[in-house]
């Protein structure tokens, strides 16, 4: 909802930017951006053109950039800044992922579920995650960044996928007394694809996994790890998770896991990540996607 003369509330930057409110304050006190006017109750107030910016600025943390780089640019090198991350031309993409761009922009569901199919049938699971969901969604995210596609059109995509994916992910035989993954990102981090393609490479090799989805708090999936006697607990964390928590909270869950629990940990939040804590692995991406312990399927 637009405030009076053309002003926004904390809250409704924080619902359409995606940026929690401590986390505006913060910029506002560290870098002097976002710089809010205040009502007579004393109330932060943005204007729309920080609200765009600010919109700008989430698109380009989702690719794993830093607060600390983007926050000081001037509108001229933030604009450059985006040019430089334009796509490819439609002409230079996969005929596959064009098409499903297509039906994506046409909000044509049944066009994209028959563009899926197609390919998970020629592909199979894993060549379907890796040879056309990742391509398609790094696409989908510089169309994003770039100002080509809505955030609506993206999260069409993410709904059709999660049902297909989820769909197809049921239909695979597990072996009953095979090892079990628990998934989950941490409370902070919304971004829950990676989970879901993790859980499909899984499957895909006959092991189970039980998707717990995004934002479960560490005492939540310590219970989870007793009810279901899980194998290993798989964590993801894309490039908006604050990186300088990510060792402090991964050690954290570290120590309340049992030690015969292993945790897996991927995404572009630790990427960089050099020195895990001990018991912890790490998958660099799911084109190298490999079990960390091979063992848990040979000792099954």
């Amino acid at each position: 909802m637009v405030e009076n003369k053309g002003l926004y509330s904390i809250g409704v930057v924080e619902r359409d930017t995606g940026i929690g409110r401590d986390t505006l304050r913060v910029w506002e006190r560290r870098y002097g951006f976002p710089e809010p006017v205040r009502n007579e109750k004393g109330e932060r107030k943005y204007s729309e053109m920080q609200l765009r910016r600010l919109q700008r600025i989430r698109r380009l943390l989702d690719r794993g950039m830093r607060p600390g780089k983007l926050l000081p640019l001037s509108e001229d090198a933030l604009n450059k800044l985006e040019a430089g991350l334009q796509p490819e031309t439609p002409q230079q993409l996969d005929a596959t992922v064009s098409a499903i761009l297509e039906a994506i922009r046409s909000a044509d569901a049944g066009q994209v579920e028959i563009l899926f199919r197609k390919q998970y049938e020629k592909k199979g699971m894993k060549g379907f995650v890796l040879n056309t969901v990742v391509p398609l969604l790094n696409t989908v995210g510089e169309l994003w960044i770039s100002g080509q596609l809505q955030v609506f059109q993206e999260h069409f995509l993410s709904q059709q996928l999660i049902r297909f994916l989820n769909t197809e992910i049921a239909k695979i035989p597990k072996s009953a007394d095979g090892p079990l993954v628990l998934l989950a990102t941490l409370p902070g981090e919304e971004h829950t694809l990676g989970l879901l393609m993790v859980s499909a490479m899984l499957s895909s090799a006959g092991i189970s996994a039980i998707n717990l989805g995004g934002e479960v708090p560490m005492d939540q999936i310590v219970r989870a790890v007793d009810q279901f006697h899980a194998d290993a607990v798989g964590i993801t964390f894309s490039g908006a998770y604050q990186y300088k928590n990510i060792r402090a909270h991964l050690l954290e869950l570290r120590e309340l896991i049992p030690d015969d629990v292993e945790i897996w940990t991927g995404g572009e939040g630790v990427r960089r990540l050099r020195k895990l804590p001990n018991g912890v692995s790490k998958f660099s991406s799911l084109d190298t996607f490999s079990l960390p312990h091979d063992h848990l399927v040979s000792s099954s």
